[in-house]
Parts: structure tokens; C-alpha cells; sequence
């Protein structure tokens, strides 16, 4: 795996965190008031405000990448590839995405054992979202309205086709020489 593609990758993974991020702060509020905002943000500043630089930097990342996909997609001058055994992978998320319940549940901001802890977590599962190619499990690109599919030898096509929509176009055009292909 090429430098170029392993941070994308990680800036990808962290991006799907977003909602956690917003998840886990309201899980540290009493209620919806300034005072209980102003108590859960002074619980660990540097906490919330990591967590806020890291999803503003992730997602202006992300809508950039997606930017480029498009443009590149648009060249008419670009070889399309044919799709060809598309597998689906939006439910899947959520099973995915019963692993951040943990993040959720337990991080204390006030205890540093309870974020090495979730940090330990996060490191886990970027691992195994990075070495096995598991953009699909983005929920941020599913609320924008992608669709994440695979087809052959781990090719990942990004898509607000419908499955369907692809079998009547079944072209994509690959992205630089990574393995994603834009549809």
C-alpha cells in the first residue's frame, strides 16, 4: 500500500468517527443547558477540542476527495472499467457500527485510562478498517448519499447509483491507480 493511500485511508476512517464524536459529547451532558454544556466541555477541553478539530480537518478532507472523484469521473478522456459482481455493503455498517456503542458508553473525558483505553479501540479497529480496504463501512459517506461497493480482487466502487442503476451502466472510472473506482 502506497503512503498516499494509507492516509487517505486513515483520514477516511477517523471521518466515519464524526458521529461518534457528537454521540459520546452528548452522552457526557446532564441535559441541553449552557451550564451542561460549559461542565461536560470543562470536563476535558483538550478532549472535545481534538475531537473537533480532527472531524472539521477529516470532513473537509473527505468532501475535497469526493470533489476529486467527481472531476476525475467527469473525463471523458478516462478508460471505463466494467463492474461486474457488485457487493453492497450499506447494512453492514450498522453492525459495524455497533462497535463505537462501546466509545460511547464508557469514555470518561475526566479519566485518562477510560481515553487510552477507547483510544486502544480506535487503533484496533483503524487497523482492520485500513488492511482490509473497509471504506464501506464510512457512515459519513452514507448520509451524503453514497453507496460503497466491492467487485473483483477488492475493487471499491463509490456510487450514488442505486445497484441496480449500475447494472443498467455497469462502468466506473478508476481513481489515480488506487483501487477505487468512482461510478
Amino acid at each position: 500500500m502506497n503512503m498516499l493511500g494509507l492516509i487517505f485511508k486513515t483520514i477516511l476512517f477517523f471521518s466515519s468517527y464524526i458521529p461518534i464524536f457528537v454521540m459520546i459529547f452528548l452522552n457526557n451532558l446532564d441535559s441541553f443547558s449552557n451550564n451542561s454544556i460549559k461542565k461536560t466541555w470543562n470536563q476535558n477541553p483538550r478532549l472535545w477540542l481534538s475531537m473537533i478539530i480532527l472531524s472539521v480537518l477529516t470532513l473537509i478532507i473527505l468532501f475535497v476527495w469526493i470533489k476529486i472523484l467527481k472531476s476525475e469521473a467527469a473525463d471523458t478522456t478516462k478508460q471505463k472499467y466494467q463492474l461486474e459482481d457488485l457487493k453492497k455493503y450499506d447494512s453492514e455498517v450498522l453492525n459495524f457500527f455497533v462497535t463505537f456503542i462501546i466509545p460511547i458508553l464508557s469514555l470518561k473525558p475526566e479519566s485518562a485510562p477510560s481515553i487510552v483505553m477507547n483510544l486502544i479501540l480506535v487503533i484496533i479497529e483503524g487497523i482492520y478498517y485500513i488492511s482490509n480496504n473497509a471504506l464501506y463501512f464510512n457512515v459519513i459517506l452514507i448520509i451524503l448519499g453514497y453507496h460503497v461497493y466491492t467487485f473483483s480482487n477488492d475493487n471499491i466502487v463509490i456510487s450514488r447509483k442505486t445497484k441496480d442503476q449500475l447494472f443498467l451502466s455497469p462502468k466506473a472510472s478508476q481513481i489515480g491507480t488506487t483501487n477505487i473506482f468512482y461510478a
